[in-house]
């Protein structure tokens, strides 16, 4: 069974493009460059970040068992047996299950619909430091089930005026969710692909001004997609140049911000 001291965190916005996979795959690697044992969830019905890795055949694969198969009460064990190793982190990867509206509908029409994942993930018998879950771009019984497996929720957005007003339409979709299954702690804001123009700037300060929550900004020069091109983190990155670094630097805030909120030291700094 999982150990109470597992970090559980959703990465969420309803709104596609807002660059959840990115920024699930880049802190799972900061994470993971300090020592820490990471699992990456992908729920996400398109399998966005498990077929950004290099594992299209599994998302693909639908005669092997599944993230939606292992919902189901009778399987939740089986989770252990598809978790996938990568080089940095585990990965619990995505199915086209999860994008047939039938199966979806079978989940939505279940007892307990919104707990299923966090059912599941109390099965692993791996003591992770950290759970880090990647959503659909939908507020639908999947992004639900994340919210209530982790407790705890980061936001991406994109710094222009209609991708910040969508905020608002989450934040009501948490306090929905929290009448029935407890408070939803957010951590932070992450402002993705952000552009040194006037409309980003003064987006930004309105989301500071209107969310009391850390608001991190990662600009859009930011090297991040030739990592992910062959299938790893910035930090699980071969290459080694000043955007390399900057990118590093970025993520290992939102780390550091983790470690802090959650007590966790690194193994690295232990040793240190």
């Amino acid at each position: 069974m999982t150990d109470t001291n597992t970090a559980r965190i959703t990465v969420a916005n309803q709104k596609g493009g807002a660059g959840k996979t990115t920024d699930v795959i880049h802190t799972g690697g900061a994470l993971a460059a300090r020592g820490h044992d990471v699992l990456l969830v992908d729920i996400d019905y398109h399998g966005g970040l498990t077929c950004s890795l290099g594992y299209n055949d599994l998302y693909y694969d639908t005669s092997r068992t599944t993230l939606f198969d292992v919902l189901d009460f009778d399987q939740m064990e089986s989770v252990n047996d598809i978790i996938v190793e990568h080089e940095e982190f585990d990965i619990l990867p995505a199915s086209e299950k999860l994008a047939n509206n039938k199966n979806i509908q079978t989940l939505l029409e279940a007892p307990k619909s919104r707990e299923r994942l966090e059912m599941t993930l109390d099965e692993l018998e791996k003591d992770y430091d950290y759970i880090i879950v990647d959503t659909p771009p939908s507020l639908n019984v999947l992004t639900d089930n994340a919210l209530v497996a982790t407790g705890n929720v980061v936001i991406p957005v994109i710094p222009e005026k209609l991708n910040a007003n969508s905020l608002q339409i989450f934040a009501k979709q948490l306090s929905s969710l929290e009448q029935a299954y407890g408070d939803i702690n957010r951590l932070a804001i992450v402002c993705n692909r952000v552009e040194q123009n006037a409309e980003h700037r003064d987006t930004i300060e309105e989301i500071k001004s209107a969310y009391s929550l850390p608001v991190f900004e990662i600009p859009k020069r930011t090297d991040l997609s030739q990592s992910i091109g062959e299938g790893v983190s910035v930090f699980g990155f071969g290459k080694e140049n000043q955007r390399v670094e900057d990118a590093r630097d970025l993520f290992n805030e939102i780390a550091d911000l983790f470690d802090e909120t959650f007590e966790k030291t690194a193994p690295e700094e232990v040793e240190a």
